[in-house]
Order: structure tokens, then sequence, then C-alpha cells
């Protein structure tokens, strides 16, 4: 039987875990792309709607503008005067098309073949045109000026055109009622255009005439060419058979010339290569009669297609039509799947190679909850609104997760938060255990707590004891150390755990430094006494102490044990013998050294101790400008020398030098009084120079 081949768990894990980002990020991005491309559609099939809508509107108001014309005509006709007052009427017809710019021409021809009409040429001016048929024909035509005024421009005998032979009279003569007739290249100006008929009868029923309006289609293209649809679409207007009426960029007449030689452009030679495809997509779809979506392909590109039909007038519709690219309006959606293809490749391999970083992408819906979630973890605990969010799920987590929130920063007030996050960061479970490493344990103490316990009442007693913490503490934290713990006015601390810090002999001596010092700049600023008399004690000492989770199954401290820690507590309570405001063990300034300036003080063997042990008073740092410390620093360790070798008078000399200097100094004072006991009563041979301390 072959053993079965093993993976490490790391290979494994980052296997797992690629393969989860990858079906994760992959759903994810999936069900994005094809939900926003829903949607996109969606709001472009919405668009295309309302434009298609707006354009419905101005086409027929746009033609619908002819039949208040011709019916005021019609009314115009009953007068007699004006019946028998061809001038009369082209006046009236000159007025009309002043007051309609859509308008081309506006005429009326008689049942005997004469002809009157006004029309708008193509520099904008107004022209009357009269005709008759009798006697072979005669055509007089007329520039209306700005008053009025009608100059002569064309007379033409044997003039040959009867109205009652053109396009436009006999169909609405057939219909009795009005016809719309084209649309057709109009004679002359080779334009596209369309007339609206409408005949008139007398009160006897008989055909009197034919009233026309004439519409110059070109004003639709420029209607359709201010309705874009797309960066690359287009909007146009079609007849049900495929002549083209209007379009945004393109001549729609193909031939022009008088009479029947023009001819309009139709979807099968127009010069759009979207239009005629267009067209087959259009026809296919089951109903024309609304507004109709659709998709087609031009040379192997998408196309959104939309079509609606308008009726303007008894029958008389017209398509009009919208095409443009779907990348017009997935383009962005399209570059931003290959990015969410990239972005999976990459979250792939980052899961592989980083296995230990579990759940770091998220679908998009959980996004805001998963960051948040990772705060918490980090023990980042700040305030935040409530998400706004349609989803009841995600609305529940978020409100779960407000709350655990609100209590953990309520459990943050009773332990040390810096503590709390670098367990988090560590990834490890809280457990019993505890291993051995080389730390530095500081206490700092008030002196003459208990005598200001018993003076002030309790309340008093916290708030002052608040005020001297939070300076301790904001300088120990400022340093990298870790509280330990509030014993009573003590503060107990450590560097270099949970967070390796090698330098952490260094750490805690410039923080006992910063610590006096804050205290000595809050008594200078003091306004009431008690903090004026506001004095700390600070014992700092280095080496192997046990460190970890201490206590029971269900309540854990993390703390430090070993006699370090008991050498720590026994150097603060020395300082009343020596008065000085620090001490430091001889591990402690050995490692700390080149970033304090300190000098010896004893060498003692403190309560609970076999061994004497060097200590130190740590003057100010390395970089202070303080002449005065180094001076006392070196008489110091010149006088500590010659004690140790018991050179009592050598040693007393300095002593009384750094009295001289310093005359309250009370370790100097201590120290050259024991010098001259020892001159006057010299110690046994065996002396090692350590002095027992018998206060703890």
């Amino acid at each position: 039987m072959f053993p079965t081949k093993q993976i490490s768990l790391r290979v494994g894990l980052g296997l797992a875990v690629g393969l989860l980002v990858t079906v994760v990020v992959g759903a994810v991005s999936g069900i994005t792309f094809y939900n926003t491309r829903a949607a996109i559609l969606e709001q472009t099939n919405e668009r295309v709607d309302a434009l298609l809508r707006e354009l419905s509107g101005r086409v027929a108001a746009h033609m619908a503008a002819a039949v208040p014309s011709i019916e005021l005509a019609r009314t115009m006709l009953r007068d007699s005067l004006v019946r028998d007052d061809a001038d009369a009427l082209a006046r009236q017809f000159t007025l009309v098309l002043r007051n309609n710019p859509s308008f081309s021409w506006m005429s009326y021809s008689d049942e005997s073949g004469n002809f009157t009409g006004a029309y708008r040429a193509s520099d904008g001016t107004f022209h009357v045109s009269q005709s008759t048929v009798a006697g072979g024909g005669e055509l007089h035509e007329y520039l209306v000026g700005a008053n009025g005024d009608w100059t002569p421009t064309i007379r033409q005998s044997n003039y040959g055109y009867d109205p009652r032979t053109d396009r436009f009279y006999g169909p609405a003569a057939r219909a009795g009622t009005r016809v719309w007739v084209g649309p057709y290249v109009f004679f002359d100006e080779g334009v596209p255009g369309i007339t609206a008929a409408s005949p008139y009868a007398d009160a006897t029923g008989a055909l009197r005439g034919v009233f026309t309006v004439d519409f110059n289609l070109n004003a639709l293209s420029r209607f359709v060419e201010a309705l874009p649809f797309g960066r690359n679409g287009r909007v146009f207007i079609l007849t049900p058979d495929g002549t083209m009426i209007a379009h945004p960029t393109l001549r729609l007449v193909q031939v022009t010339g008088q009479g029947s030689r023009g001819s309009l452009v139709t979807v099968a030679n127009v010069g759009d290569r979207v239009i005629p495809e267009w067209f087959e997509a259009w026809k296919r779809q089951a109903s024309q009669s609304a507004g109709t979506h659709f998709t087609f392909d031009v040379e192997r590109e998408r196309y959104i297609g939309a079509g609606r039909t308008v009726e303007f007038d008894r029958n008389v519709s017209w398509v009009l039509g919208a095409a443009a690219p779907e990348s017009d309006f997935l383009g962005l959606l399209a570059r931003n799947r290959i990015v969410a293809l990239v972005v999976l490749a990459l979250g792939l391999l980052f899961g592989v190679l980083v296995s230990l970083v579990l759940a770091r992408r998220v679908s998009a819906p959980l996004a805001s909850l998963a960051t948040e979630m990772g705060h918490v973890g980090d023990f980042v605990l700040t305030d935040r609104p409530r998400l706004r969010t349609r989803f009841r799920e995600v609305a529940l987590m978020d409100r779960s997760l407000l709350a655990m929130k609100g209590s953990l920063r309520s459990f943050a007030y009773f332990v040390p938060t810096d503590l709390v996050r670098t367990l988090l960061a560590s990834g490890q479970e809280a457990r019993l255990e505890g291993h051995t490493e080389e730390l530095t344990v500081c206490f700092a103490d008030i002196a003459g707590f208990t005598s200001m316990a018993e003076s002030v009442s309790p309340d008093e007693l916290v708030r002052r004891l608040a005020r001297y913490l939070d300076e301790v503490t904001g300088v120990i934290r400022g340093s990298g150390g870790t509280i330990d713990k509030f014993i009573g006015d003590a503060v107990m601390a450590f560097w270099g755990a949970p967070r390796p810090a090698p330098d952490h002999a260094a750490r805690a001596s410039e923080a006992a430094i910063r610590i006096q010092r804050a205290l000595a700049s809050a008594r200078a600023s003091a306004g009431t006494s008690w903090l004026a008399g506001l004095y700390a004690r600070v014992g700092v000492a280095s080496g192997d102490v046990l460190v970890g989770n201490v206590g029971t199954p269900s309540r854990f401290n993390y703390t430090v044990m070993g006699d370090t820690v008991n050498l720590a507590s026994r150097l603060e309570g020395l300082n009343k013998v020596y008065g000085t405001p620090i001490l430091v063990s001889e591990a402690t300034f050995t490692a700390a050294r080149a970033r304090i300036v300190a000098r010896p003080v004893d060498l003692v063997q403190v309560k609970g101790k076999q061994l004497g042990v060097t200590v130190y008073e740590p003057l100010c740092l390395s970089e202070d400008d303080d002449p005065q410390a180094r001076q006392v620093a070196s008489l110091s360790e010149e006088a500590f020398t010659a004690y140790r070798a018991r050179h009592f008078q050598s040693a007393a000399d300095c002593f009384a030098r750094v009295l001289s200097i310093r005359p309250n100094d009370r370790a100097a004072s201590v120290l050259e009084a024991r010098c001259r006991a020892y001159l006057a009563s010299p110690p046994p041979p065996g002396w090692t120079g350590v002095h027992v301390a018998t206060e703890k």
C-alpha cells in the first residue's frame, strides 16, 4: 500500500483560499457584470423611449400646423371679396408663411386652373406666384418686400402650367377631404418635402378648388440632429415602405432636378450602413404600433435599436427610429470586466502566496461591513452612523456590529487596549500559558499618598489619582510600554512584550525621566496646592521574567512575574532611602547607557535578594544639554569606584564635591556619611561594599 501523498498546511490552505477567491470573486464579478449590464440596457431603453416620444410630439406638432392654416384660408374664401381678389388671398398666404417658418409654399388652385400661391425662397425672401391657363397660360411672380410691397420679377406667356394636373389636386378632389402627398422632391428647390392638400367646395357641394401647404422636410433632419442617442448613434425618420424622411447627417435627395427628375433616398441606397439592418430588424418585430426595442448586428458589432410609429393625421404615419452601438453604453462595463478578471487573477495569486490571510476579499454588498469588521478585529472602535441599505440581512448585521462595537468600547476602559490590539494582530487565541523573556519592568508610585488619602474625600482622591495616572500612562504608552495594572496609586508597566522591543531598557529609562518631567511641568502650572506637591518615585529593572496569561480557565491576566519584577518594586521603594526620584538596576543601565546619563548610587542587597545589585539614578537623556548632570555623574562614578576599593577618604571627598553642586542631594550625603564612618571604623576584611536594605 502506497503512502498518501501529503502537502503542507500552508500550501493546502493557499490552494483552498485561492479556489475560494476564484469562486467568490468570479461569481460576484459575473453577477455584478450581468446585473449592471441589465440595468444599463434598461436605462438605455427608457432613454430612447423618452427620446422617441419627444420626437413624436415634435413631428406631430410640426405637421399639424398645416391644418389651422388651411382652415383659415377656407374660411376666407367664404368672403366674396377675397374669393374674387387673388391678390388679397396671396397676401394672406404670405402672412401665414411669415408666421410659420416650417412652411415652404401655401397655395390655392381653382376648378378653372387658376393658381395663386406664396413661397419662401432658399435665401429667405418671400414671393407671390400667380398663373392662369386661359389663352395658353400666363405666369406672374412678385418679390414681397419687408413692408408688404410687391415688386414684379417674372412675367411669362404661354406658361402651360395647369395645377389641376399636379400631383396634389386629383387626390384631394377625389378624397373630398384633407390628404397628404409625398414625400417627394420639391420642384426646382431640390429639397425633400411633403404637401397637405385640402379641397374647397361651395354651398352646393361643388368642388371649387384645392388648398395646399408644403413642408420642407429638412427641418425634421434638424430635429433628429438635436436628439443625440449615445456617442455614435443616430435618430431618423422614414416611411413604412423605407423612404428616408429625416437623418442627422445625410443628404436625403438622391437625384435633383425639375419636376419628376428628383428622387429621395431609400433604405436600399442610403449611405448609412446601419439603417438597412435596423429596418430589417424593425420589420421582424411582432408589433410596430408602439415603441419596440431590439438588437441587431452590423459587421460583427452589436447595436441597440428602437422604433416607434407616429400617426400625425388621418392614417398618415411615419416610423421614428433610433440606433446606436452597444459599446456606447456598455463600453465602460466591458473595460470594467477586464479589470475584474485582472483583479481575480491577482486575488488568486495573493491567496496562494499569503495563506494566512483569509476572507480579505468579500462580495460587493458586504464590502463595507467586511472593512468595519477588520477595524473591530484591530480593536479600532470608532463610532459611525448606520449603513443605509435596502437589504434586511445587511442592515441586521450592521446593527449587530454597531452593538458589538459599543460593548467593546465599554470593555476597553478595563483592559489595556494596546495589548488587546497586539494580541488580536498576532492572530493567536488567548490561553493560559507563559514563557521566559528578557524585559524591563517599571513601578511608579506617588510619594506621600497615604497622607493625601487621609486628607481628602474619596471622590476628590479619585479625581487626583486620575490626573496623576493620566500623566504617567500617557508617557508609558507613548514610549511603547504596556500598562500591566494599577495598584492603588502605583502603576506597573513593562516593555518588550507583547510587542518585541530590543531597546526595551532604554525605552523604560527614557519613560521614567519623561514621567518626572511631565509631573514637574504639572507642578509648575498647578492651580491647586495638591498638584504643586505631587511627586512620584520610579523603580526600573531589566532581566528575565515569566510573561504570559495567568489566572484561571475563565479569567486571564496578561502580566509578568519573577525576580526582576520584585527588584523593580524594591527599587521604587528604595528611592525613599536615597531621596532619588528614579532608581534603575545595573542591567537596565548597562543596556540603556547610550541613551541616558546616570550616576551609580549604591551597591544594595534589597529585601528578598541574596546578592547585591548596583543601582543607578538616571539624571537626563543623552541628547540633553545638561553639563551639571554629566559632572554629577562623573564625580559619582569616581566616588563609587573609590568606595568599592575601600578608598573611603577619596570617595568622601568626591561625594562632598557632588554636594557642593547639589547641596540637597541625599544620596551623596548618605554615601559621604557612610565613607566617613568607615574611616573611623573600617569594615572587616571580607567587606564587599554591599549595603543591606532593610526597607521594602
